[in-house]
């Protein structure tokens, strides 16, 4: 599969923008030939009628001039809006997806899809088309007189060189002012997250000092390169200026000595204006250009390592729900112990599993990588017997149910947090998910019911109501497998009883529902039960095996009053598990 870039599809557009860049360069010419012509032919014949010709001509080629750099500048910001538009949703799915690489999180990559459109529809863009051109400038002047060539060629090369010297200077500067201030916006992220308990706990200045220290590198770093690249700017422009008068100086002296004319003395200053613009626009620039660089290395870093995997891969027939765990294990980068290790259970349509286990044991990882959101380093997971990452993320997703621990609802109704912001949902389907939830009366006796605003992350809400609009959530399109971590953290007893019957109407029509939790009154409700330790599989069985086996001691004690251990998938049934 070809490794998508940047400017991937954009041939045809680029193409066009080279194009129209030939012809606007090319009639640039005019003004200088309408110099050497006034001089040679009008001034020399004192003819009215070759003047208005020229005129004439000079008007036309002008008029097309315009027409093609204006052309020039709607197809430059074509340019910039497919990049976006083809960038931002393939950005934003290995957001969504978690295939970043190393090094990239929250908003960065869209930052970066925004820094390059701005770097092309810049005029900084337009004139790095336009500073090739000034080699073909500088031979015309050449062609002119060698004296004047040589001139040029002193101008433009020591413009190079201040814009190589600009990069150079500047180039370690740049980074480290990004790199904090991407620091310094990560820390303003996080305090305006956690904005309640930062002051509630009367920790603000604090936190304050601790974002300032960050701020204050990035505009250190930020300050010295671009005073450095003021100055190598300001060098530009006075080289230029001193360009110029040195050119007018040595064509006057060409002049007359009677070696050029002096409409060629004019055309050479003009070309030579016209060769030195672009570079020295390229050289004040430079610092867009730095950015706008690092953020294409970046974006092509990340489409080379994003493997769309979903976009040619064959839908599988509908899931019954089965699941099988063989082996699964689970490693984290910059860690030796495994998060998981070596687990093997298997669930039927039906069937409810509890998780439950010390803080920190792994439920959560066990129940997310049951659902492909956790990627096994050893080992598969199974559904319907295809590995979970054998099937098309959006197609698995139609049968999928997931209560996160921490449930943040989306800006809009109930109703649109029931259906996960989908348009095309039928209201029909919410009011069943939230009935087969057990939360239809407790929406409906919210001001506003199924319309009710939920607010910013659904801080209209109380953390009880959140859970359970998320739970409806979870419940949505009638799902085969539903995972719910920690359902019943922020439930009264009401809302305990309505899970438990939530969980009895999925299971009755054959969906599997996973559950982690700390309490028993949670697990009497489900059909097995898993306890995990350290990131093994303790105990497996039915949830009365494990009720038998005191599970609340081993919590307590970390020792097992009774072992239940998991048979292998050899031929018998791995749900069941030996007493020993």
């Amino acid at each position: 599969m070809k490794i998508q870039t940047v400017f991937s599809g954009q041939r045809g557009v680029i193409t066009a923008i080279f194009v129209t860049s030939i012809f606007v360069n090319l009639l640039i010419l005019t003004a200088p030939l309408y110099m050497i012509q006034l001089f040679q032919r009008v001034m020399s014949s004192g003819s009215i009628a070759t003047l208005v010709a020229l005129t004439t001509g000079a008007a036309i080629a002008l008029l097309f001039y315009f027409f093609f750099d204006a052309l020039r500048q709607r197809l430059v910001a074509r340019l910039g809006t497919r990049l976006e538009a083809r960038l931002s949703p393939m950005v934003l799915r290995a957001m969504i997806d978690k295939r970043l690489p190393d090094g990239m999180q929250g908003s960065e990559p869209l930052r970066d899809v925004q820094e390059v459109r701005t770097f092309v529809t810049s005029p900084i863009f337009v004139a790095m088309l336009d500073a090739p051109w000034a080699l073909f400038f500088t031979v015309l002047v050449f062609m002119f007189h060698p004296l004047l060539g040589m001139i040029a060629v002193l101008g433009i090369g020591t413009l190079a060189a201040i814009g190589v010297l600009s990069e150079i200077m500047t180039r370690e500067s740049e980074k480290q002012a990004q790199t904090s201030a991407k620091d310094a916006n990560r820390a303003v992220d996080e305090m305006m997250t956690h904005a309640e308990l930062i002051r509630a706990h009367g920790k603000s200045e604090a936190m304050l000092e601790r974002w300032k220290m960050r701020a204050f590198s990035a505009i250190m770093f930020s300050t010295r390169a671009t005073d450095r690249m003021a100055i190598m700017s300001s060098a530009a422009k006075g080289v230029r200026q001193f360009l110029q008068i040195g050119m007018m100086c040595a064509g006057v002296i060409l002049v007359v000595r009677a070696e050029i004319s002096p409409g060629l003395m004019i055309a050479s200053s003009i070309l030579l204006g016209r060769a030195a613009a672009p570079v020295e626009q390229s050289i004040s620039g430079w610092r867009s250009l730095i950015n706008a660089r690092a953020a294409n290395e970046r974006l092509n870093a990340m489409l080379a390592a994003v493997k769309h995997v979903d976009e040619h891969r064959m839908e599988l027939p509908e899931p019954s729900g089965r699941i099988d765990v063989q082996n699964a294990t689970v490693m984290l980068p910059g860690r030796s112990e495994p998060l998981l290790y070596d687990i093997s259970l298997g669930l039927q349509p039906g069937d409810s599993l509890g998780l439950i286990g010390p803080s920190g044991a792994g439920k959560t990882t066990l129940a997310r990588a049951m659902i492909g959101l956790i990627p096994l380093a050893r080992g598969a997971v199974r559904i319907d017997d295809a590995d979970v990452r054998d099937w098309p993320s959006d197609q698995l997703g139609q049968y999928v149910g997931f209560l996160p621990q921490q449930v943040d609802l989306f800006r809009g109704t109930i109703a649109e947090n029931i259906a996960l912001m989908d348009s095309e949902a039928r209201a029909s389907d919410i009011v069943a998910a939230a009935k087969e939830a057990e939360v239809h009366d407790l929406i409906l006796g919210l001001p506003g019911g199924y319309n009710a605003d939920v607010g910013p992350r659904g801080g209209f809400l109380s953390a009880g109501q959140r859970q359970r609009i998320g739970l409806a959530r979870a419940f949505m399109g009638r799902p085969k497998i539903i995972v719910l971590d920690e359902p019943n953290a922020n439930l009264d007893p009401a809302g305990e009883a309505a899970l438990a019957r939530a969980i009895q109407n999925a299971t009755a029509r054959g969906a599997v529902v996973i559950a982690v939790t700390h309490r028993m009154s949670l697990l009497r409700q489900v059909t097995h039960a898993a306890l995990i330790r350290d990131g093994r599989l303790a105990r497996f069985g039915t949830a009365k095996e494990v009720l038998e086996a005191s599970v609340e001691p081993v919590l307590e004690a970390g020792k097992p009053t009774k072992r239940i251990t998991v048979v292998p998938n050899e031929g018998t049934d791995e749900r069941k598990g030996a007493q020993a």
